[in-house]
């Protein structure tokens, strides 16, 4: 047998005491949803950060501001109005400031608003005396039925951004969603001269909407229902009785010009914000395609915007699927009245 020499020993045990040290070695795992949890805190404070890509954001309240005539516009009847919101504890984005800027409620705007949707839908209701037993396939059913559709629509428009307004979601995003300067800028533009055009667009429809019913030998007095439909009106009333259902039946029609037009203001907002997006992160990567930005931060600006526009698509979806249907029932009336008129010229 062979001696085993001190030195010889001294290795060996430095060898089992390596060993044990590997063995014992813990591998530290980290959960899945640990990770996600970790993203969704960062994603939360996008909104608190002082840029994106370089380019500043807007100050908080200069988007809702810069909207200050638009929604003027719709306060005046009924579309919009502020009410107070209690925090949430699992919304992350309503901070203290705008929660603040939320409290100064106008109670006097709400009961007004919930008077003019009410109003809305009982012209509705009184359109449904349009039809009758007189009625026979031709141009005047048709018109009915695209007067019918028309209203009904504005119903739902009235009553979509009541929901916006009462839930606070409308308010929230224009606060809450961080958006760069020079969009805040732009938005204000747009939104000057698209109320321009829908007060010109409104005051033109009006005057064309009195001066056919006054002028037009009661061709158009089926709009006026129940009067001259169910119920008579005496000769020397119908001057009055037009005047006043005019009055009533003719108050909805300015939800159809600045509802549409606050819809193509938060597109235009998403749109501006979106192609930014896209724009800086195609300038992060390089021509070979190699990534040299923090992805990270991207990941948080998308996610902040795709909040936001769920938000949104919470009351605009009643809004975009009421608008197919109508315009798709209009023009199936359309085509029905055309083929209608081309028979009646051919006979």
């Amino acid at each position: 047998m062979t001696a085993v020499t001190p030195s010889a020993r001294f290795n060996i045990r430095q060898r089992k005491t390596r060993l044990t040290q590997r063995s014992n070695r813990k591998v530290s795992v980290i959960a899945g949803s640990d990770v996600i949890d970790d993203v969704s805190e960062q994603a939360n404070k996008d909104s608190v950060n002082d840029g994106f890509c370089g380019e500043s954001f807007a100050d908080k309240g200069e988007l809702l501001s810069s909207l200050s005539p638009l929604l003027f516009s719709m306060k005046l009847f009924g579309l919009y109005f502020n009410r107070e919101h209690k925090r949430r504890t699992d919304d992350t984005e309503w901070h203290s400031a705008t929660a603040t800027t939320t409290g100064a409620t106008s109670t006097k705007l709400r009961v007004y608003a919930t008077f003019v949707l009410i109003l809305v839908w009982s012209n509705v209701f009184r359109l449904a005396f349009l039809f009758n037993n007189s009625d026979r396939l031709g141009s005047r059913l048709l018109m009915k039925m695209a007067t019918f559709a028309y209203f009904g629509l504005i119903a739902i428009l009235q009553a979509a951004f009541y929901y916006a307004s009462h839930t606070g979601k409308l308010v929230n995003v224009l606060l809450t969603l961080p958006v760069t300067a020079d969009c805040a800028v732009k938005v204000r533009r747009v939104a000057r001269f698209l109320t321009a055009i829908s007060w010109v667009s409104l005051i033109i429809t009006m005057i064309t909407a009195v001066c056919l019913s006054l002028l037009s030998a009661g061709d158009y007095d089926f709009t006026l229902s129940p009067f001259f439909t169910y119920v008579q009106v005496p000769e020397h009333s119908i001057v009055l009785t037009r005047v006043v259902c005019n009055l009533f039946a003719n108050l909805p029609v300015p939800c159809s010009y600045f509802a549409p037009m606050m819809n193509l203001v938060l597109v235009y907002i998403f749109y501006n914000e979106f192609k930014k997006l896209k724009k800086n992160f195609r300038r992060a990567v390089g021509k070979r395609g190699q990534f040299n930005g923090d992805l990270s931060v991207f990941r948080r600006r998308h996610q902040t915007l795709s909040r936001a526009v769920s938000k949104v698509d919470e009351f605009m979806k009643f809004i975009n699927v009421a608008g197919f249907v109508c315009h798709i029932a209009n023009i199936i009336v359309l085509f029905i009245f055309n083929l209608r008129m081309q028979r009646e010229l051919l006979t």
